[in-house]
């Protein structure tokens, strides 16, 4: 497991931290406001290679403060997820 943290002047979040398996490819993001409240979450899956559609080889779920779901995303092949 790795790990980075990254501060940031985004109006929409101040710190992530992105911690990820270099084996599996999942990973957590967790980004935090101005007074390191929590604001939101994503777990990002990847699918084993026999589920992988086209070049769909994953999904991230993003979800709230609270714990609610807020959408999904593919993650496709190629491409580095939570950027």
């Amino acid at each position: 497991m790795r790990s980075r943290r990254v501060e940031t002047t985004s109006p929409d979040f101040r710190v992530a931290v992105l911690t990820w398996d270099d084996d599996t490819g999942n990973a957590l993001r967790i980004e935090y406001g101005d007074d390191s409240e929590l604001l939101r979450h994503a777990v990002v899956t990847r699918f084993p290679r026999e589920q992988w559609d086209g070049d769909v080889v994953g999904e991230t779920v993003w979800y709230d403060a609270a714990d609610r779901e807020l959408r999904r995303e593919p993650v496709h092949l190629g491409r580095v997820p939570l950027t």
